[in-house]
């Protein structure tokens, strides 16, 4: 009788430990939150790829004080406060204005 307890006794610690160990993760993994590089504005540095969008070109340049027209195959872009001239042919980085 007492080896039939021992073991039924073991068999069932056994099953707890194993539910226990396929618990749910619950999000506490613990591990450093990915940040985002700052990006080195600066002439000659080709502009990333996810700002080739609408949403940071400047349409109207006259209406932003120190930006000139920008020659043919050139655009105006408004990012992190500062106004970037881009050649639209290769992106990089014309001039820099913050």
């Amino acid at each position: 009788m007492r080896k039939v307890l021992s073991a039924i006794t073991l068999s069932l610690s056994a099953l707890v430990a194993t539910s226990a160990m396929a618990d749910w993760d619950h999000g506490q993994n613990h591990r450093p939150v990915a940040s985002h590089e700052k990006f080195e504005w600066r002439e000659g540095v080709i502009l990333p790829d996810r700002y080739h969008d609408n949403r940071y070109y400047v349409n109207d340049y006259r209406a932003y004080k120190n930006l000139h027209q920008p020659a043919k195959f050139e655009r105006w872009y408004k990012v992190d406060g500062r106004y970037v001239l881009v050649n639209e042919r290769n992106h990089h980085i014309i001039r820099v204005i913050r």
